[in-house]
């Protein structure tokens, strides 16, 4: 048995949604009036609507996905103050590190050695967070 081959929804006469023929929002088949622009749905048939029809498609869609881009990348910049702060910090865990590194050799201490390769990791771990943000 061979499984009956199915139309693409934009191509297809039973859709569950009419389009305005005005500004391409998806309507009810029930509905006489576009939910969006009020102006009257009347069915046209044949080319011309389905080009229609899918111009318009195709336009909601990429209006959409303008609106979705526009929303997921919130433009925020971070405050001179706080930048200002981490690169501080960075610095001064840096910089402590250093120190204590230095003192661990000299005095053969393997635990501060662990401490301030900690110390200078989280140091230059936020100036290269500080460096690479991307604004």
């Amino acid at each position: 048995m061979e499984d009956p081959k199915k139309e693409p929804i934009a191509i297809s006469r039973n859709q569950d949604s009419k389009l305005c023929l005005n500004c391409g929002f998806p309507n009810r088949n029930t509905d006489s009036q576009c939910m969006y622009c009020r102006t009257s749905l009347t069915e046209d048939a044949g080319l011309i609507n389905w080009l229609r029809q899918t111009y318009y498609v195709l336009r909601w869609r990429w209006q959409l996905k303008q609106k979705r881009e526009g929303i997921e990348e919130p433009i925020s910049k971070t405050p001179f103050y706080r930048t200002a702060g981490y690169f501080f910090l960075g610095l001064v865990l840096s910089g402590a590190g250093i120190f204590v590194f230095t003192s661990a050799v000299g005095q053969n201490s393997f635990t501060s050695g662990l401490i301030a390769l900690l110390l200078m990791g989280y140091g230059v771990f936020t100036l290269k967070n500080l460096i690479s943000k991307k604004e």
